[in-house]
């Protein structure tokens, strides 16, 4: 398998710089959802900020992020094949909310980056 075929397979038929702007607005669209879900964070919380962080979103977020992000490349990759519809970048931001909001409902509905109350769990 020569350089271009392998390519050509990792990249599903688009070039680098487009799967880099896919990339970057799909994860746009994580970050929108990431910001709106923080706007309804309990600010007397012991276990939260009183004033905004971004690197503690990030940080409290990173496992949603690295999923969101996995999801996503797996998307970019494989719509083409599956629906016959190219990627454009408004679709990618779309995918990146999306993404982030199963995420957030899976996390709520605690099937999804572990449980919200660690009290049940021998230690």
């Amino acid at each position: 398998m020569d350089s271009t075929t392998f390519s050509q397979s990792i990249l599903g038929g688009y070039t680098i710089p487009h799967v880099v702007a896919l990339l970057v607005f799909a994860m746009a669209g994580v970050l929108i959802s990431l910001l709106i879900h923080s706007t309804n964070r309990d600010k007397g919380s012991p276990n939260t900020p009183v004033k905004f962080s971004l690197w503690f979103l990030l940080k409290d977020n990173w496992k949603r992020i690295l999923l969101n992000l996995l999801l996503i490349v797996v998307t970019i990759r494989f719509c083409q094949e599956i629906t016959g519809l190219q990627v454009t970048e408004f679709i990618a931001l779309l995918i990146g909310v999306s993404y982030d909001k199963l995420s957030e409902f899976l996390q709520n509905k605690q099937v999804l980056i572990g449980k919200k109350d660690d009290s049940n769990y021998v230690k």
